[in-house]
Protein backbone atom coordinates (compact mmCIF):
# COMPACT_ATOMS: atom_id res chain seq x y z
CA UNK A 1 0.00 0.00 0.00
CA UNK A 2 0.94 3.70 -0.47
CA UNK A 3 1.79 5.91 2.35
CA UNK A 4 -0.76 7.62 3.80
CA UNK A 5 -1.53 11.14 2.98
CA UNK A 6 -2.99 13.37 4.77
CA UNK A 7 -5.74 15.97 4.26
CA UNK A 8 -7.64 17.93 6.48
CA UNK A 9 -11.61 18.71 6.21
CA UNK A 10 -13.47 22.13 7.15
CA UNK A 11 -15.99 20.79 9.25
CA UNK A 12 -19.60 22.17 8.20
CA UNK A 13 -19.94 24.51 10.81
CA UNK A 14 -16.69 26.07 9.84
CA UNK A 15 -17.55 25.99 5.77
CA UNK A 16 -18.80 28.83 3.91
CA UNK A 17 -19.05 27.50 0.66
CA UNK A 18 -21.66 25.06 -0.66
CA UNK A 19 -21.96 24.30 -4.29
CA UNK A 20 -24.51 22.29 -6.24
CA UNK A 21 -27.50 22.53 -3.76
CA UNK A 22 -28.37 25.93 -5.40
CA UNK A 23 -32.03 24.61 -5.46
CA UNK A 24 -31.93 23.25 -2.24
CA UNK A 25 -30.91 26.97 -0.99
CA UNK A 26 -33.45 28.72 -3.81
CA UNK A 27 -36.72 26.19 -2.08
CA UNK A 28 -35.91 27.62 1.59
CA UNK A 29 -35.34 31.24 0.58
CA UNK A 30 -38.70 31.36 -0.92
CA UNK A 31 -40.34 29.51 1.77
CA UNK A 32 -38.95 32.20 4.04
CA UNK A 33 -39.60 35.07 1.77
CA UNK A 34 -43.57 33.68 1.59
CA UNK A 35 -43.65 33.40 5.49
CA UNK A 36 -43.62 29.40 5.11
CA UNK A 37 -40.87 28.52 7.29
CA UNK A 38 -41.67 25.00 8.86
CA UNK A 39 -40.39 24.04 11.87
CA UNK A 40 -38.48 20.85 10.63
CA UNK A 41 -36.33 20.23 7.52
CA UNK A 42 -34.85 16.87 6.64
CA UNK A 43 -31.78 16.98 5.21
CA UNK A 44 -31.59 13.68 3.07
CA UNK A 45 -28.57 12.26 0.97
CA UNK A 46 -25.48 10.54 0.86
CA UNK A 47 -22.97 11.25 3.39
CA UNK A 48 -20.29 14.00 2.72
CA UNK A 49 -22.38 15.62 -0.18
CA UNK A 50 -22.86 18.77 1.81
CA UNK A 51 -26.60 18.08 3.85
CA UNK A 52 -24.53 19.21 7.02
CA UNK A 53 -23.09 22.11 5.16
CA UNK A 54 -26.33 23.21 4.47
CA UNK A 55 -27.99 23.13 7.21
CA UNK A 56 -25.36 25.42 9.46
CA UNK A 57 -26.26 27.66 6.40
CA UNK A 58 -29.71 27.93 7.01
CA UNK A 59 -28.80 28.31 10.61
CA UNK A 60 -26.47 31.02 10.12
CA UNK A 61 -29.18 32.80 7.85
CA UNK A 62 -31.52 32.48 10.44
CA UNK A 63 -29.75 33.37 13.72
CA UNK A 64 -28.81 36.78 11.41
CA UNK A 65 -32.30 37.62 11.31
CA UNK A 66 -32.89 40.61 14.66
CA UNK A 67 -35.34 41.30 16.80
CA UNK A 68 -37.46 43.32 14.50
CA UNK A 69 -37.88 39.36 12.48
CA UNK A 70 -39.60 38.37 15.44
CA UNK A 71 -42.21 40.09 15.08
CA UNK A 72 -42.80 39.59 11.67
CA UNK A 73 -42.17 35.46 12.02
CA UNK A 74 -45.16 33.75 11.50
CA UNK A 75 -46.63 30.59 14.04
CA UNK A 76 -45.83 27.65 12.94
CA UNK A 77 -48.21 24.37 13.59
CA UNK A 78 -47.89 21.12 12.29
CA UNK A 79 -51.91 20.97 11.18
CA UNK A 80 -51.54 24.03 8.63
CA UNK A 81 -49.14 26.74 7.41
CA UNK A 82 -49.39 30.74 7.87
CA UNK A 83 -51.07 32.92 6.06
CA UNK A 84 -47.88 34.47 3.69
CA UNK A 85 -46.27 37.34 4.87
CA UNK A 86 -44.94 39.76 1.99
CA UNK A 87 -42.01 38.80 0.24
CA UNK A 88 -38.14 40.00 0.96
CA UNK A 89 -35.79 40.81 -1.35
CA UNK A 90 -32.20 39.69 -2.26
CA UNK A 91 -31.92 37.08 0.37
CA UNK A 92 -28.96 34.73 0.24
CA UNK A 93 -27.80 31.84 2.26
CA UNK A 94 -24.22 32.99 1.57
CA UNK A 95 -22.52 34.54 4.58
CA UNK A 96 -18.66 35.69 4.79
CA UNK A 97 -16.25 33.76 7.42
CA UNK A 98 -15.12 37.06 8.31
CA UNK A 99 -18.61 37.99 10.33
CA UNK A 100 -18.79 37.96 13.64
CA UNK A 101 -21.89 35.35 13.68
CA UNK A 102 -20.33 33.04 11.37
CA UNK A 103 -17.22 32.50 13.43
CA UNK A 104 -19.25 31.94 16.95
CA UNK A 105 -21.26 29.40 14.70
CA UNK A 106 -17.51 28.02 13.77
CA UNK A 107 -16.80 27.66 17.59
CA UNK A 108 -19.97 26.49 18.98
CA UNK A 109 -20.76 29.60 20.72
CA UNK A 110 -23.98 31.02 19.95
CA UNK A 111 -26.40 31.18 22.66
CA UNK A 112 -29.68 30.21 20.22
CA UNK A 113 -27.82 27.34 18.35
CA UNK A 114 -27.67 23.97 19.66
CA UNK A 115 -26.50 20.97 18.09
CA UNK A 116 -26.28 17.49 18.81
CA UNK A 117 -23.95 14.54 17.36
CA UNK A 118 -22.51 11.37 18.59
CA UNK A 119 -20.14 11.72 21.24
CA UNK A 120 -16.03 11.23 20.98
CA UNK A 121 -15.23 8.29 22.58
CA UNK A 122 -11.58 8.67 24.23
CA UNK A 123 -10.51 5.50 24.61
CA UNK A 124 -11.21 4.05 20.98
CA UNK A 125 -10.02 7.45 19.43
CA UNK A 126 -13.16 7.17 17.46
CA UNK A 127 -17.06 8.86 17.21
CA UNK A 128 -19.51 6.95 18.99
CA UNK A 129 -22.23 4.93 16.71
CA UNK A 130 -25.16 6.85 18.17
CA UNK A 131 -26.74 9.78 19.91
CA UNK A 132 -28.02 9.29 23.18
CA UNK A 133 -31.47 9.68 24.91
CA UNK A 134 -29.68 11.85 27.42
CA UNK A 135 -28.31 14.14 24.94
CA UNK A 136 -32.00 14.70 22.99
CA UNK A 137 -33.35 15.54 25.88
CA UNK A 138 -31.16 18.94 25.90
CA UNK A 139 -33.38 19.76 23.10
CA UNK A 140 -37.11 20.56 24.52
CA UNK A 141 -35.10 22.25 27.11
CA UNK A 142 -33.01 24.38 24.53
CA UNK A 143 -36.41 24.99 22.54
CA UNK A 144 -38.47 26.05 25.75
CA UNK A 145 -36.92 29.25 26.02
CA UNK A 146 -37.07 32.49 24.04
CA UNK A 147 -34.34 33.59 21.74
CA UNK A 148 -31.59 35.26 23.19
CA UNK A 149 -30.42 37.00 20.33
CA UNK A 150 -32.91 37.73 17.33
CA UNK A 151 -35.84 35.93 16.18
CA UNK A 152 -35.16 31.87 16.13
CA UNK A 153 -33.66 29.13 18.15
CA UNK A 154 -32.19 26.52 16.03
CA UNK A 155 -31.30 23.00 16.52
CA UNK A 156 -29.08 20.95 13.99
CA UNK A 157 -28.88 16.85 14.66
CA UNK A 158 -26.56 15.22 12.26
CA UNK A 159 -27.36 12.83 11.93
CA UNK A 160 -31.32 11.89 12.96
CA UNK A 161 -30.64 8.41 11.53
CA UNK A 162 -28.04 7.76 14.89
CA UNK A 163 -30.33 8.67 17.29
CA UNK A 164 -30.93 5.24 19.63
CA UNK A 165 -34.67 4.68 19.98
CA UNK A 166 -35.32 5.76 22.90
CA UNK A 167 -33.33 9.41 21.74
CA UNK A 168 -35.60 9.29 18.30
CA UNK A 169 -38.99 8.64 20.86
CA UNK A 170 -37.63 11.90 22.44
CA UNK A 171 -37.36 14.14 19.56
CA UNK A 172 -40.66 12.96 18.06
CA UNK A 173 -42.20 14.68 20.97
CA UNK A 174 -40.80 17.95 19.83
CA UNK A 175 -41.63 17.42 16.91
CA UNK A 176 -45.19 16.81 17.37
CA UNK A 177 -45.27 19.92 19.36
CA UNK A 178 -42.94 22.27 18.17
CA UNK A 179 -42.51 25.87 19.71
CA UNK A 180 -42.65 29.49 18.32
CA UNK A 181 -39.90 30.53 16.30
CA UNK A 182 -38.20 27.27 16.95
CA UNK A 183 -37.18 25.42 14.06
CA UNK A 184 -35.09 21.72 14.02
CA UNK A 185 -32.52 21.02 11.36
CA UNK A 186 -32.49 17.19 10.90
CA UNK A 187 -29.28 15.66 8.67
CA UNK A 188 -29.96 12.21 7.20
CA UNK A 189 -27.79 9.12 5.42
CA UNK A 190 -30.58 7.03 5.39
CA UNK A 191 -34.45 7.35 5.32
CA UNK A 192 -34.27 3.88 6.25
CA UNK A 193 -32.49 4.90 9.70
CA UNK A 194 -35.56 6.84 11.15
CA UNK A 195 -38.87 6.30 12.59
CA UNK A 196 -41.52 7.26 9.89
CA UNK A 197 -42.99 9.16 12.18
CA UNK A 198 -39.93 11.67 12.32
CA UNK A 199 -40.14 11.49 9.07
CA UNK A 200 -43.90 12.73 8.01
CA UNK A 201 -43.68 15.73 10.47
CA UNK A 202 -40.57 17.27 8.66
CA UNK A 203 -40.30 19.05 5.39
CA UNK A 204 -37.86 17.15 3.12
CA UNK A 205 -34.64 18.39 1.07
CA UNK A 206 -33.39 15.55 -0.96
CA UNK A 207 -29.86 16.20 -1.97
CA UNK A 208 -28.25 14.61 -4.99
CA UNK A 209 -24.44 14.70 -5.42
CA UNK A 210 -22.76 17.61 -7.03
CA UNK A 211 -21.40 17.49 -11.01
CA UNK A 212 -17.77 16.40 -11.10
CA UNK A 213 -17.77 20.34 -12.14
CA UNK A 214 -19.14 21.27 -8.54
CA UNK A 215 -17.43 18.72 -6.61
CA UNK A 216 -13.83 19.60 -7.72
CA UNK A 217 -14.24 22.73 -6.85
CA UNK A 218 -15.90 21.57 -3.28
CA UNK A 219 -12.80 19.85 -2.66
CA UNK A 220 -10.28 22.65 -3.97
CA UNK A 221 -11.70 24.82 -1.43
CA UNK A 222 -12.20 22.04 1.93
CA UNK A 223 -9.19 20.15 0.78
CA UNK A 224 -6.40 22.41 -1.03
CA UNK A 225 -3.81 19.33 -0.18
CA UNK A 226 -5.18 17.09 -2.48
CA UNK A 227 -4.11 16.95 -5.95
CA UNK A 228 -6.33 17.87 -8.57
CA UNK A 229 -5.37 14.95 -10.86
CA UNK A 230 -6.90 12.59 -8.07
CA UNK A 231 -10.53 14.87 -8.28
CA UNK A 232 -11.67 12.02 -11.07
CA UNK A 233 -10.60 8.85 -9.49
CA UNK A 234 -12.00 9.92 -5.59
CA UNK A 235 -15.79 11.52 -7.54
CA UNK A 236 -16.32 7.93 -8.63
CA UNK A 237 -14.88 6.14 -5.43
CA UNK A 238 -16.96 8.30 -3.43
CA UNK A 239 -20.33 8.98 -5.36
CA UNK A 240 -19.65 12.33 -5.69
CA UNK A 241 -19.59 13.26 -2.02
CA UNK A 242 -16.88 15.51 -0.93
CA UNK A 243 -17.13 14.59 2.41
CA UNK A 244 -16.42 11.46 2.11
CA UNK A 245 -13.71 11.55 -0.86
CA UNK A 246 -11.28 13.11 1.58
CA UNK A 247 -11.62 10.04 3.82
CA UNK A 248 -11.13 8.03 0.98
CA UNK A 249 -8.18 9.95 -0.16
CA UNK A 250 -6.52 9.28 3.27
CA UNK A 251 -7.08 5.78 3.40
CA UNK A 252 -5.22 5.96 -0.03
CA UNK A 253 -8.53 4.23 -1.49
CA UNK A 254 -7.84 4.48 -5.35
CA UNK A 255 -5.17 2.24 -4.73
CA UNK A 256 -6.92 0.38 -2.49
CA UNK A 257 -9.78 -0.10 -5.16
CA UNK A 258 -7.06 -1.45 -7.61
CA UNK A 259 -5.74 -3.68 -5.06
CA UNK A 260 -9.05 -5.28 -4.40
CA UNK A 261 -9.32 -6.22 -8.69
CA UNK A 262 -6.39 -7.41 -8.37
CA UNK A 263 -6.68 -10.30 -5.29
CA UNK A 264 -10.38 -10.97 -7.29
CA UNK A 265 -8.69 -11.67 -10.29
CA UNK A 266 -8.99 -15.26 -11.45
CA UNK A 267 -5.44 -14.95 -12.32
CA UNK A 268 -4.75 -14.38 -8.52
CA UNK A 269 -2.72 -16.90 -6.75
CA UNK A 270 -3.12 -17.99 -2.99
CA UNK A 271 -0.24 -16.13 -2.00
CA UNK A 272 -0.93 -13.04 -3.68
CA UNK A 273 -4.44 -12.73 -1.90
CA UNK A 274 -3.28 -13.45 1.59
CA UNK A 275 -0.62 -10.80 0.80
CA UNK A 276 -3.35 -8.27 -0.27
CA UNK A 277 -5.32 -9.09 3.57
CA UNK A 278 -2.03 -9.09 5.41
CA UNK A 279 -1.47 -5.39 4.33
CA UNK A 280 -5.71 -4.39 4.05
CA UNK A 281 -6.12 -5.16 7.85
CA UNK A 282 -2.08 -3.63 8.88
CA UNK A 283 -3.98 -0.53 9.64
CA UNK A 284 -6.28 -1.03 12.57
CA UNK A 285 -8.50 2.54 12.10
CA UNK A 286 -12.28 2.27 11.50
CA UNK A 287 -12.05 4.22 8.76
CA UNK A 288 -9.46 2.08 7.07
CA UNK A 289 -11.70 -0.98 8.21
CA UNK A 290 -14.47 1.32 6.47
CA UNK A 291 -13.12 1.95 3.59
CA UNK A 292 -11.51 -1.16 2.80
CA UNK A 293 -14.99 -2.46 2.66
CA UNK A 294 -16.41 0.27 0.41
CA UNK A 295 -13.81 -0.33 -2.29
CA UNK A 296 -15.26 -4.03 -1.94
CA UNK A 297 -18.45 -3.17 -2.35
CA UNK A 298 -18.29 -0.76 -5.01
CA UNK A 299 -16.37 -3.86 -6.64
CA UNK A 300 -19.09 -5.86 -6.34
CA UNK A 301 -21.45 -3.26 -7.86
CA UNK A 302 -19.50 -2.41 -10.70
CA UNK A 303 -19.25 -6.54 -11.58
CA UNK A 304 -22.97 -7.20 -10.54
CA UNK A 305 -24.16 -4.71 -13.45
CA UNK A 306 -21.32 -5.35 -15.47
CA UNK A 307 -22.55 -4.67 -19.49
CA UNK A 308 -25.19 -2.59 -18.02
CA UNK A 309 -23.65 0.78 -18.79
CA UNK A 310 -20.05 2.33 -18.31
CA UNK A 311 -19.35 3.84 -14.80
CA UNK A 312 -16.80 6.63 -14.56
CA UNK A 313 -13.58 5.03 -14.08
CA UNK A 314 -11.45 5.34 -10.75
CA UNK A 315 -8.28 3.92 -13.40
CA UNK A 316 -7.39 3.35 -16.97
CA UNK A 317 -7.71 -0.37 -16.59
CA UNK A 318 -10.33 -0.83 -14.47
CA UNK A 319 -12.42 -1.69 -17.75
CA UNK A 320 -10.55 -4.96 -18.42
CA UNK A 321 -10.35 -5.67 -14.90
CA UNK A 322 -13.70 -6.15 -14.44
CA UNK A 323 -14.39 -7.62 -17.76
CA UNK A 324 -11.75 -10.32 -16.92
CA UNK A 325 -13.58 -10.92 -13.63
CA UNK A 326 -17.10 -10.67 -15.15
CA UNK A 327 -15.74 -13.29 -17.66
CA UNK A 328 -14.67 -15.99 -15.23
CA UNK A 329 -18.07 -15.60 -13.19
CA UNK A 330 -21.38 -15.78 -14.48
CA UNK A 331 -24.14 -13.00 -13.43
CA UNK A 332 -25.71 -15.76 -10.77
CA UNK A 333 -22.36 -16.27 -9.15
CA UNK A 334 -21.55 -12.58 -8.91
CA UNK A 335 -24.80 -11.76 -7.06
CA UNK A 336 -24.56 -15.04 -4.67
CA UNK A 337 -21.02 -13.71 -4.34
CA UNK A 338 -22.38 -10.27 -3.43
CA UNK A 339 -25.06 -11.44 -0.92
CA UNK A 340 -22.45 -14.17 0.54
CA UNK A 341 -19.97 -11.49 1.12
CA UNK A 342 -22.17 -9.14 2.22
CA UNK A 343 -23.39 -11.71 5.13
CA UNK A 344 -19.87 -12.18 5.97
CA UNK A 345 -19.05 -8.90 6.68
CA UNK A 346 -22.12 -9.03 8.92
CA UNK A 347 -20.86 -11.70 10.46
CA UNK A 348 -17.10 -10.43 10.87
CA UNK A 349 -18.45 -7.07 12.43
CA UNK A 350 -20.99 -8.59 14.65
CA UNK A 351 -19.19 -11.60 16.14
CA UNK A 352 -15.62 -10.20 15.68
CA UNK A 353 -14.15 -12.78 13.69
CA UNK A 354 -10.80 -12.68 11.76
CA UNK A 355 -11.14 -9.69 9.87
CA UNK A 356 -7.74 -10.90 7.25
CA UNK A 357 -9.73 -14.34 6.74
CA UNK A 358 -12.49 -12.58 5.94
CA UNK A 359 -10.55 -10.68 3.32
CA UNK A 360 -9.13 -13.65 1.98
CA UNK A 361 -12.35 -14.87 1.82
CA UNK A 362 -14.31 -12.46 -0.13
CA UNK A 363 -11.83 -11.80 -3.24
CA UNK A 364 -13.20 -15.85 -4.13
CA UNK A 365 -16.44 -16.96 -5.10
CA UNK A 366 -15.49 -20.29 -4.72
CA UNK A 367 -13.94 -19.76 -1.02
CA UNK A 368 -17.32 -18.14 0.00
CA UNK A 369 -19.33 -21.14 -1.48
CA UNK A 370 -17.16 -23.86 0.74
CA UNK A 371 -18.19 -21.83 3.44
CA UNK A 372 -21.93 -21.68 3.05
CA UNK A 373 -21.47 -25.22 2.44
Amino acid sequence: MAKEKQAEILAPRENPLLLGHAAAEQRFISEYERGLVHHAYLMVGNKGIGKATLAYRIARFLLSQGAQAVQEAPSMSLFGDPEPTPAATGLTLQMSEDTPLFRRVAAGSHTDLLTLSPAYDAKKHVEKSSITVDEARRVPEFLSLTPAEGAWRVVIVDAVDQLNINAANALLKILEEPPERAILLLVCHSLGGILPTIKSRCRTFTLDAPDRTAFGEVLSHIAPTIPDYEHAALYALSYGAPGHAITLHRENAPALYEAWLKAMSPDATVAMRQQFADAAVAKKSPEAWNTLLHCWNLAMQRLTLHSHGEPLPVFHKEAAMLAAIAAATPPALRTSWLERGTRLIHETETFNLDKRYTIRLLCDPAQLDRMAA
